[in-house]
């Protein structure tokens, strides 16, 4: 490709604590870099640095690119203040940079989390879950494996106003406000308040997707079984979700949780969902530890798990609450973790990453349980039932008998959870419109 064909994309580096790199003076590159360079230098900051360091990229959005799902804040919200700070105290380093991102119209801002970091923040944040109703993520319109500029360099930008004395106390005045702040560091902004929010709320909004999926996975299911007691788990569940609901909006408008919202019931609710299907998983493993040698015949199997030959059998409607139970928590959990970062003096990021890896460790587990249970169930060999050890079987009961092991992988393939594999960084989708509108989508595996 030729080199006028090139995008010029520029990048900020961005670290969240000023005290931790105050000192430092990063070797960052003051040039043209490629991808494969901002990936090391990402990943070399992330471990020189004693504090969690972020890119964020900035993309021209063509017209032609229409982007849907996530959530939209008004220009006046805490995260979009923060990002159009971030842009103002480095226009002229911006301009300079990529000229076609500052005329106006929709930009696309890539942030993208360390592996290192994105692992301090639970293992459940963010990985897809099998549903039949929606694909595994939402950034097919905006971010696809070549990207949406096809070839590009990265130019690091600084906080240019930092150069002067006016400029300095500008930038001050705007991190007091819980905007931006910028030290002396190179090519290091210091920006905490946009990094949290900004995980914050693609947490939020990836945490609400998989909780609205799980939702419609047993809602399906329940309009076959009548299962009452099921169904009041689910209502219990939804209820909470009005608090949450309310919680969230309050976050993402005003950069804090309110007070008084009714979050401590939902929490109970959702506990005590939590704590329901922990026994039951419990319950299961210790059914599937009696089989004797991993062997077992149908009506053993069938009396253990109640409705595990139905496609909307009692067995899989539970599975499918507890997934329910669990995407609810992972919800809430991130806005706990949010309340407890800001009862400090500042919002810090470790802060809130080690709140929220502590609120869903139940949940980890969990998942954990009843994906090793799923796969072993999945090995299970089937026998013949005993009353025909000496006696010949018709063919359609040894067709059914050889139907068992599939219909076991299947159920272990469409209801596991996902559990998360290697530690891979994490990319947030925000774009910010004219008027500075930020659409902001889930959090998603960097491909």
């Amino acid at each position: 490709m030729a080199r006028d064909d090139l995008v010029r994309v520029p990048v900020w580096t961005i670290a969240t604590e000023p005290s931790k790199v105050a000192g430092l003076v990063p070797r960052v590159p003051s040039g043209e870099i490629t991808p494969e360079r901002l990936e090391q230098l990402r990943d070399g900051l992330a471990s020189l640095l004693d504090t969690p360091v972020v890119s964020l990229e900035a993309y021209p959005l063509p017209l032609e690119h229409q982007v849907h799902g996530g959530r939209v804040l008004d220009a006046t919200t805490p995260l979009a203040l923060s990002l159009t700070s971030l842009i103002q105290h480095s226009s002229e380093a911006l301009r300079a940079a990529a000229p076609t991102v500052s005329r106006g119209g929709e930009t696309l801002y890539r942030m993208v989390v360390p592996a290192k970091v994105a692992a301090q923040m639970g293992q459940g944040i963010a990985r897809s879950m099998p549903s039949t109703q929606a694909a595994a993520g939402i950034y097919s319109g905006v971010l696809g494996p070549a990207g949406i500029v096809g070839q590009a360099t990265f130019v690091p930008v600084t906080a240019a106003a930092v150069a002067s004395s006016e400029g300095a106390a500008g930038v001050a005045a705007a991190g007091a406000s819980g905007a931006v702040a910028a030290g002396g560091v190179g090519a290091i902004t210091v920006a905490a308040p946009l990094v949290l929010l900004a995980i914050a709320v693609a947490a939020t909004v990836y945490a609400e997707e998989q909780r609205r999926r799980a939702l419609e996975r047993i809602t399906a299911l329940l309009t076959e079984l009548k299962q009452a007691r099921l169904d009041d788990e689910r209502d219990a569940l939804r209820a909470s979700s009005k608090a949450i609901d309310k919680a969230a909006a309050v976050l993402l408008d005003e950069g804090k949780i309110g007070h008084s919202l009714g979050l401590d019931s939902a929490v109970h609710n959702i506990d005590t969902a939590v704590e329901a299907a922990a026994r039951r998983a419990s319950e299961w493993q210790q059914e599937l530890d009696s089989f004797e040698n991993d062997r077992v015949s149908v009506e053993r199997l069938r009396r253990a798990f109640p409705g595990i030959d139905q496609n909307a059998g009692e067995f899989r409607a539970r599975l499918r609450m507890a997934a329910f139970a669990i995407a609810t928590k992972r919800r809430i959990a991130v806005l706990q973790a949010v309340e407890h970062a800001q009862q400090g003096h500042e919002m810090t990021l470790p802060r809130f990453m080690s709140v929220l890896r502590t609120e869903q460790e139940a949940v980890d587990d969990l998942e954990r349980q009843l994906a090793s249970f799923l796969l072993s169930l999945a090995r299970v060999q089937i026998q013949p039932p005993e009353r025909f050890i000496d006696n010949l079987m018709t063919r359609g009961e040894v067709r059914d008998l050889l139907k068992w092991p599939t219909r076991l992988r299947e159920l272990a393939e469409s209801e596991s959870p996902s559990i998360a594999g290697k530690e891979q960084d994490l990319e947030i989708a925000m774009v910010r419109d004219r008027e500075g509108r930020v659409r902001v989508l889930g959090l998603a595996a960097v491909a």
